[in-house]
């Protein structure tokens, strides 16, 4: 072999040497923390008060509705409070109200159609009809329902209008990005 060539493996030897723990390298090294912050996320809420039915014949609330028998010309009103909390800076929403567990024994459909949802405090008391869903943003809202029995069918004795299964739904609107 060549000198040169026993040189160099005999170089390659001793820094594979160097590098491999038989000796030491220094090399510089620096860190520097982001300090990005600590992120948290949102919530909804969607609480209920215990509801209210009272009857257009007499103006009180009716103490038990299982036990109550509506009678034909009779309106029945029930009322609810419902508190919506939003926390996050981007946070929408949209509340609804499914009656698709709604059982009907009535043959004039008496259900829930006109399902009403009112802002408390709102400066012009504006009522938001619910045949789909409405924004709502933070705070307290007034739910009722009105049900007429205009019924002029004798198969509408004892017949039941179950509502047990009707639900508010509060939903995250997507968010939208900038452009």
């Amino acid at each position: 072999m060549k000198k040169m060539t026993k040189g160099a493996i005999v170089t390659g030897l001793g820094v594979a040497l160097l590098l491999g723990g038989g000796g030491t390298l220094a090399v510089w090294n620096v860190e520097q923390t982001a300090n990005a912050g600590t992120m948290a996320a949102g919530s909804m809420e969607l609480t209920s008060s215990t509801g209210v039915w009272t009857s257009n014949l007499s103006n009180n609330p009716i103490p038990d509705i299982t036990e109550y028998r509506i009678v034909p010309g009779e309106e029945l009103t029930y009322t609810q409070q419902l508190e919506v909390g939003l926390e996050g800076d981007q946070l929408e929403a949209t509340l609804s109200v499914d009656t698709s567990g709604v059982t009907n024994g009535f043959s004039n459909n008496l259900t829930l159609e006109d399902f009403m949802v009112t802002k408390a405090g709102a400066a012009d008391a504006a009522i938001t009809a619910y045949n789909g869903s409405a924004d709502v943003e933070k705070g307290t809202y007034t739910a009722s329902a009105t049900l007429a029995f205009n019924a002029d069918h004798q198969e509408d004795m004892n017949q039941e209008l179950d509502l047990t299964q009707v639900t508010y739904v509060l939903d995250q609107k997507a968010p939208t990005p900038a452009n």
